[in-house]
């Protein structure tokens, strides 16, 4: 098996190039492009499950709710890919920030809690539906000195992008479009 820092002179040098960049014009926004905009379709295909494709990497793939709502519980739920996703950040902006500092690990696990009042999707007045606290409890393999390890872990916290969603959750609209069924469109 390939240990975790392996990548890491490359990483470094991918790592340090976009600092430059982001650097040499700090009143500039971030460039757009694959990096800064993500774009997913959801479609319905029965059973409380649904197909994802991913418009930058062209990835599909399920999710589903679990049986005790009425689901098939054929993939992860939604919030299990919310929660997995921003996690899955971190440990990459984890790697980023230790590529950075020259600081090799040789394992990284994060285990992600959170818990959520359900009755907030069912009922119109109950509490709201969103996570109340997310712990996060990281397992680094390591001979780095802990301080060391404890700035990454500060940094990548900081800087993480779905961290920083989880924590500060960005405004969300929606836009209905209705199609008629073809029973309707006859009439």
């Amino acid at each position: 098996m390939a240990k975790v820092c392996d990548c890491f002179p490359q990483l470094k040098e991918i790592t340090d190039a976009r600092e430059r960049r982001y650097r040499a014009d700090p009143e500039k926004p971030a460039p757009e492009g694959p990096q800064s905009v993500v774009e997913v379709k959801v479609t319905s295909i029965g059973g409380l499950n649904e197909l994802v494709e991913c418009k930058r990497s062209g990835f599909k793939f399920v999710i589903s709710e679990p049986s005790h709502v009425g689901g098939q519980n054929c993939a992860p739920s939604p919030l299990e890919f919310l929660l997995s996703g921003a996690v899955g950040c971190y440990a990459a902006v984890f790697a980023f920030y230790a590529a950075k500092l020259g600081i090799a690990y040789d394992g990284f696990e994060a285990v992600a809690r959170t818990e959520f009042d359900a009755r907030g999707h069912m009922i119109a007045e109950a509490p709201t539906s969103a996570f109340r606290k997310v712990t996060i409890s990281l397992r680094v393999t390591s001979d780095a000195p802990e301080e060391k390890l404890r700035e990454v872990e500060r940094l990548a916290f900081a800087g993480c992008p779905g961290i920083n969603t989880l924590r500060a959750p960005v405004p969300v609209e929606t836009r209905l479009e209705v199609t008629r069924g073809k029973a309707e469109q006859a009439a």
